[in-house]
C-alpha cells in the first residue's frame, strides 16, 4: 500500500536504511540532505515494495506546490527493483492538494504517464583511478588547456572552509546566474553539513591567499558528484577548472567509479564536460499543472 507521509511521520533512520537497498541511491535523496534543502519534506512510501519517493513542497497563495530545490538535481522514486509500474502508481498516488508540480525525476526514471515530461542531459564519467589511462581519454583541446593550466598545479589545495567556498560562489557563479540569497545560504548549509559527515570535498586554486577557483565534490556510493563549481576571471586565465577536475580525477578515492557532472543542458558545458570523456544521459523534468484554471493559465 502507497501511504503519503506528512514530514513528523517519517522515521529518518529507516528512510536512510531503506535508500541505502534501492539499486538507484543517489545522494541527494538521503534525510540530511532533504531536511537542509526542503525543510519539512514530505513523502510517499510503499513499505511492502521498499520504495519511496521525497516530496519537496512549498506552499504560495496557499496553494501547495513540488518544487526542485537549489543544487538537488534529481529525485523521483526509489526502489529496490527498477519497476516502470511503480514508477508511475508513487506517481499517481500523490495527493491532489499538490496542484502544481516541478521537479526532476533520476536518470532510471524513463517511462512516465503522468504529467508532462521534457528530456534534460547530464555527462558522466568512469573514474579509471589510472591517470595516464583517463588522460588518454580527454579531447585534443583539454589536453592542451591542460599544460596551460600546469604552472596553477603548486597552488592546488584541499584546504578550503564551507564559508570560503560560498564566498567564493556567491561573487562569482551565483552573481552571473541571480540565484537567490536564501539558496545560497542553504548551499553553504548543505556543504558544511557535508564536510563535517565526510560526505563532501572540495579542491581550490589559492593565489597570494585569494581563492580564484574551487569545486565542490559530493561523494556517496561509489559516485562522486560536482555539486557546485566557481571561478573567478583570474582563475578563467589560470584554466583552472581544466586543472581541478583532472587533479580530482587523479586522486579520487578507490571507491569512487564514476564521476557525475551534474549537467549540463547548456552546450558550451557540455562541450567542457565531454572534453573528459564523459558521456551524456537523459534525465527527465516533470511537469503537472491541476491549478485552478486562471492560475493555470498563469503558469503557462
Amino acid at each position: 500500500m502507497i501511504e503519503h507521509l506528512e514530514h513528523s511521520g517519517i522515521d529518518k533512520a529507516w528512510w536512510d536504511a531503506q535508500l541505502s537497498r534501492c539499486v538507484d541511491p543517489t545522494w541527494y535523496a538521503q534525510s540530511w540532505v532533504l531536511d537542509i534543502a526542503s525543510p519539512g519534506w514530505n513523502a510517499m512510501v510503499d513499505r511492502e515494495r521498499g520504495a519511496l519517493m521525497p516530496l519537496t513542497w512549498r506552499t504560495r497563495l496557499g496553494i501547495h506546490y513540488l518544487h526542485q530545490p537549489f543544487g538537488l538535481q534529481q529525485l523521483g522514486v526509489f526502489a529496490p527493483m527498477r519497476d516502470r509500474d511503480l514508477d508511475n502508481d508513487m506517481l499517481s498516488a500523490v495527493p491532489a492538494q499538490y496542484r502544481y508540480w516541478d521537479i526532476y525525476l533520476h536518470e532510471a526514471m524513463t517511462d512516465i504517464a503522468i504529467g508532462r515530461t521534457e528530456p534534460c542531459t547530464q555527462q558522466v564519467l568512469d573514474v579509471l583511478h589510472d591517470a595516464e589511462a583517463q588522460r588518454a581519454g580527454y579531447s585534443q583541446g583539454h589536453r592542451r588547456n591542460l599544460r596551460k593550466a600546469e604552472a596553477a598545479r603548486e597552488l592546488l589545495t584541499w584546504e578550503i572552509e564551507a564559508s570560503s567556498f560560498t564566498a567564493l560562489f556567491r561573487s562569482t557563479t551565483a552573481a552571473r546566474y541571480g540565484v537567490p540569497e536564501r539558496s545560497l545560504v542553504m548551499m553553504h548549509h548543505i556543504i558544511a553539513a557535508g564536510i563535517a559527515r565526510g560526505d563532501v570535498r572540495m579542491l581550490g586554486i589559492k593565489e597570494h591567499g585569494v581563492f580564484q577557483a574551487a569545486a565542490c565534490f559530493a561523494e556517496w556510493d561509489g559516485r562522486a558528484i560536482l555539486l557546485k563549481s566557481a571561478s573567478t576571471a583570474r582563475g578563467q586565465e589560470l584554466h583552472a577548472m581544466f586543472l581541478l577536475i583532472d587533479e580530482y580525477l587523479a586522486t579520487a578515492k578507490s571507491d569512487i567509479r564514476l564521476l557525475d557532472f551534474a549537467g549540463s543542458n547548456t552546450p558550451s558545458v557540455a562541450r567542457f564536460n565531454a572534453g573528459f570523456g564523459a558521456r551524456s544521459t537523459v534525465y527527465l523534468h516533470l511537469l503537472r499543472n491541476a491549478l485552478p484554471v486562471p492560475l493555470r493559465w498563469l503558469k503557462r
